[in-house]
């Protein structure tokens, strides 16, 4: 006999992590441990709109309420969880905070490099995004510096995107060698404000083979011009992008390919600097 509420469980567990395949979402159903309803209680925390009583995420969840007591007050005791004892309500608590930040970077890269690629913002007058490759064919943004000028552009530190989008996605391409029908399959499922054409999609990637940077313009962001490398770690797997972000009436011809040049420089002194480390 399945558990009671399973049904709701595979539901929640399928919409609070897209990525979760269907076995294990399915693992989920079949075995509701505490493991399972503690990270699903975890997500839910993560993604909540307003705060919620013990009855509530029990009904949302599909679990016992006794079991959802259990666990929300043992999170609470390792700060995992926020409690208000006016409202009885749960919150997302501080310790989440330490394991999403070794989660995002798990080698502490962006927060060695961090000195360098400030410096690299202040010369150049630029955003600095640091992504990191991640399963799934997807990247995960580690760091963002921001510009010293008044007006900013922000983004938003943990947001994941398809592998193969905006300019460090072409950059990737064109290291990965990928052939035209396996880049053809990922540019599918690829959502822009202003979509390039496949043809002008792969000559980017071209260009960016020729020249080591990739350059996007208005397509992932209309208004916004960003240019970048993507690199190997010390283990010479390719895992890391570095894109160079301004806003596109800031930006000539010629101060793109000056950052390009400056990035694939930048670029070359990380690798070199890595393999001495080996």
């Amino acid at each position: 006999m399945p558990n009671p509420g399973s049904e709701h469980i595979l539901f929640r567990a399928r919409f609070l992590d897209p990525v979760m395949g269907d076995n294990q979402a399915t693992a989920a159903v079949k075995k509701p441990s505490t493991v399972v309803q503690t990270i699903l209680i975890l997500r839910l925390l993560a993604t909540m709109r307003r705060p919620m009583g013990v009855n509530a995420i029990a009904r949302e969840l599909g679990i016992a309420p006794s079991s959802c007591f259990k666990i929300l007050k043992q999170l609470h005791e390792e700060s995992f969880a926020e409690f208000d004892p006016d409202t009885k309500c749960y919150t997302l608590g501080g310790g989440a905070a330490l394991l999403a930040s070794r989660a995002l970077d798990p080698q502490n890269i962006f927060s060695q490099l961090h000195s360098e690629l400030e410096r690299f913002a202040v010369a150049y007058d630029v955003s600095i995004g640091f992504w990191r490759r991640v399963a799934d064919n997807r990247i995960i943004l580690m760091g963002f510096i921001e510009t010293q000028s008044l007006m900013r552009i922000h983004m938003s530190i943990g947001q994941r995107v398809p592998m193969l989008v905006g300019a460090v996605g072409r950059a990737f391409a064109a290291e990965l060698g990928l052939t035209n029908e396996q880049i053809e399959s990922e540019f599918a499922k690829l959502r822009w404000q202003r979509p390039p054409s496949m043809a002008d999609f792969q000559e980017d990637i071209e260009l960016c083979r020729r020249r080591g940077y990739a350059v996007d313009r208005n397509n992932f962001d209309a208004g916004v011009t960003t240019v970048a490398v993507a690199l190997s770690d010390a283990q010479d797997h390719l895992r890391y992008g570095i894109s160079a972000i301004r806003f596109s009436a800031n930006e000539s011809e010629p101060d793109t390919h000056e950052i390009g040049a400056a990035l694939v420089e930048l670029k070359q002194n990380l690798v070199r600097r890595w393999q001495q480390q080996r």
